[in-house]
């Protein structure tokens, strides 16, 4: 990084005074081992853009600052990746982290009445993968709703899909605890003419439930809907297409470790089903 002889009495008259100012600002150091305060707001093609407490910008190559700076910089492109995916998704809760699980459901399998499907388990029901989009068929011997599954453990969850109601009575997105077996703990229902959501406890039998909110809704069964869960805290948020709702309850703070997709009747849809980790936010 080659700075402009000015550059070194500017650092010297504001290293000291800035350095805590503004935690935006930090130190910059190039191969030579000289420094710079400044905040980085810009990153294109490896080229860094700095901007100094006083305004005056330099535009610095990743490739001549330090591996400190370097890392940095890789952090900072993910924060603002995961910033512009929240804002696009329309998340209000928390903010995006590392990714679990990301399924598109666009490789055909058989139908599956226990076993793997791409990764997701299916435990009840006969689930299948045809035309780009996951299918699950309640079966009536089983006396419950088809249910498939993905395992994981996480403090907060942002989750995202499109679903398409079909011939199915409902769906719905059934998070539960990392207590074995994996307790019930909220679920998201989609019906044609109700959303809601409940709190939940219990495994099998033993499960109690209620209902914490109720929307009255008019969705056609044929259309795709987006949805996006944040499980953030002991909030619970929600949007299915235009619709939102939210509702709160001390147990869905409790660490997560089981995602299912349920459907009661035949001829649910899904795809592009997403799950990641958040932070709430400050």
């Amino acid at each position: 990084m080659k700075l402009p002889s000015y550059l070194s009495i500017l650092i010297a008259l504001t290293l000291s005074s800035v350095a805590g100012a503004d935690s935006s600002l930090r130190t910059w150091t190039n191969s030579e081992g000289k420094t710079i305060t400044a905040e980085l707001v810009e990153l294109n093609d490896g080229v860094a853009t700095l901007r100094m407490d006083n305004g005056r910008r330099y535009q610095v190559p990743l490739e001549t600052l330090s591996e400190a700076d370097n890392e940095f910089a890789a952090e900072w492109t993910a924060a603002k990746e995961a910033e512009g995916r929240a804002g696009e998704m329309g998340v209000t809760l928390g903010s995006i982290g590392d990714m679990i699980v990301e399924t598109a459901f666009d490789e055909e399998t058989p139908a599956i009445r226990k076993g793997d499907v791409l990764g997701w388990r299916a435990g009840i029901g006969e689930w299948r993968v045809e035309d780009g989009m996951l299918i699950g068929d309640e079966v009536p011997e089983d006396n419950h709703a088809s249910s498939l599954t993905y395992r994981f453990e996480a403090s907060h969850l942002i989750i995202q899909a499109q679903v398409q109601l079909g011939t199915s009575e409902q769906i719905a997105f059934a998070c539960r605890d990392t207590v074995a077996p994996g307790l019930h703990l909220g679920r998201l229902y989609v019906t044609p003419e109700k959303l809601w959501i409940q709190h939940m406890t219990g495994i099998s039998k033993t499960t109690t439930a209620e209902r914490l909110v109720t929307v009255d809704v008019d969705l056609d069964p044929d259309d795709w809907y987006d949805v996006t869960i944040e499980i953030v805290g002991d909030t619970f948020r929600a949007t299915v297409g235009e619709e939102e709702l939210k509702a709160s309850y001390p147990r869905f703070a409790d660490p997560k470790g089981i995602l299912a997709l349920t459907n009661r009747g035949k001829g649910a849809r899904f795809r592009n089903v997403s799950i990641w980790h958040a932070e709430p936010k400050s």
